[in-house]
């Protein structure tokens, strides 16, 4: 088991990348430890960089400077928690410190480079859509290989930016183009379509062995078609969770295993429908706030594991005491309920209901991402949430009853009085 938090970090230098919302809990979680903590970005009113010890002002991709900066502070750990575009760049930092840092240069490739993943889980029989194009143009032989639906997105991109669904061609035709725009590499994939519910799964690693702590269902509202950045609500544990500890998890730990993955984190992303599970993502990173709801149901903590092997080389667990059906979640549900912005040209001007929602019993922990005076207009960002109430109840009339709650207190209201909120879940649909 970890070790509580006493202070034994105390006098050690910690250094962040990038500065979200998120990233807040990586800081005060540090801290508690008696760690000084640094957060370094672009962004000089990054909210991490609020709360932190000291806040640097610099890219967090231009390695040298991060290396130049580590060297000042006297910084004994460095590491970063959702970014996917961050990891490299603190991988980097950290092996020419000589500091530890679990992810290793396989994680990298599969978790940035989707061509990488789908060809290493086939080698594993790990299920994965079948590849209809890769590259910077579409070649005219292949439109009359490709069967519709398909998705299309980009090849190194990340936050599902530039990726969607096409189902004749002159939509494929505007989405390759669309994604090649967010690929750094100028790439985009064509794939087919995989449908069903969208889930995300983590696992950690200890010594070389894995255990899947979660694996969470994501619900959209039926005007959206999927969840992008954000579903409306996730939900553990997932209605498949027997099917995939029976079939698919042991194919999942055999692939990790084989390529040398020690220590860390990996989620994973896929679809289930019926008896079928395909994956199409992995990431090596915190995802999500699903670390809450892990610590709060299981007992285990991933937040705690990153800063504890950023300063020790070591995540502190002792991973053979954790059950292999963990994720099972006991009996207990726990939800995310996601509450994004509609509009391309609002402000914020009132937010209805956040202490009613903090004062529910279920309530676990809230993330609130803009305040009062927010203004946003069209542009590239996918989802727009504004805030996040995570839940844990042990029965569905209690699932049902504190979601309907919350859906009827919160509301975000624009300078005229409207409600700026997308649909909201109805929670009856969680158990259809």
């Amino acid at each position: 088991m970890k070790m509580e938090n006493n202070q034994e970090f105390r006098g050690k230098k910690l250094l962040v990348l990038g500065g979200i919302t998120l990233a807040c809990d990586i800081v005060r979680h540090a801290q508690a430890m008696g760690v000084y903590v640094v957060v370094a970005d672009y962004d000089r009113n990054s909210p991490a960089k609020k709360i932190a010890d000291k806040a640097v002002l610099i890219d967090a991709l231009d390695v040298d400077a991060i290396v130049e900066l580590c060297k000042l502070e006297n910084i004994d750990g460095v590491t970063t928690g959702f970014v996917d575009i961050l990891l490299a760049p603190c991988y980097e930092v950290c092996k020419r410190l000589g500091l530890p840092y679990y992810v290793t240069p396989k994680m990298l490739t599969m978790s940035t480079n989707k061509i990488d993943f789908k060809d290493t889980c086939d080698k594993y029989d790990v299920p994965v859509p079948k590849t209809y194009r890769v590259g910077d143009l579409i070649p005219v032989e292949m439109y009359d290989k490709v069967n519709y639906p398909v998705f299309v997105k980009p090849l190194d991109g990340s936050g599902s930016r530039g990726a969607g669904v096409c189902n004749n061609e002159e939509e494929l035709n505007l989405q390759f183009k669309e994604a090649v725009s967010y690929s750094s590499t100028n790439k985009a994939i064509i794939e087919d379509y995989i449908t069903g519910r969208d889930f995300l799964l983590d696992y950690i690693a200890v010594d070389g062995e894995f255990r899947l702590l979660s694996m969470f269902d994501r619900y959209v509202t039926s005007d959206r078609g999927s969840a992008v950045n954000y579903a409306n609500i996730s939900m553990a544990p997932s209605k498949a969770i027997d099917i995939y500890l029976d079939r698919i998890n042991d194919k999942v730990i055999n692939m990790f295993k084989d390529l040398g993955f020690k220590d860390g984190l990996l989620f994973m992303q896929g679809y289930t429908e019926g008896n079928q599970i395909t994956f199409f993502e992995m990431g090596c990173r915190l995802g999500g706030s699903f670390y809450n709801h892990e610590k709060k149901c299981i007992g285990y903590d991933p937040v705690d594991m990153i800063i504890r092997y950023a300063l020790a080389g070591k995540m502190v667990y002792d991973i053979n005491v954790i059950d292999k059906d963990i994720a099972k979640y006991n009996h207990k549900y726990a939800l995310d309920c996601n509450y994004l912005l509609k509009g391309s040209d609002e402000t914020v001007s009132e937010i209805k209901g956040i202490e009613e929602v903090k004062n529910l019993p279920s309530c676990i922990s809230t993330i609130q991402y803009h305040e009062v005076g927010y203004h946003y207009t069209k542009d590239r960002t996918v989802d727009k949430p504004i805030f996040t109430a995570e839940i844990v109840v042990d029965n569905v009339i209690k699932v049902k009853e504190d979601v309907a709650y919350i859906n009827n207190v919160f509301d975000v209201l624009n300078e005229r009085g409207e409600s700026i909120l997308i649909n909201k879940f109805d929670p009856e649909q969680l158990f259809d």
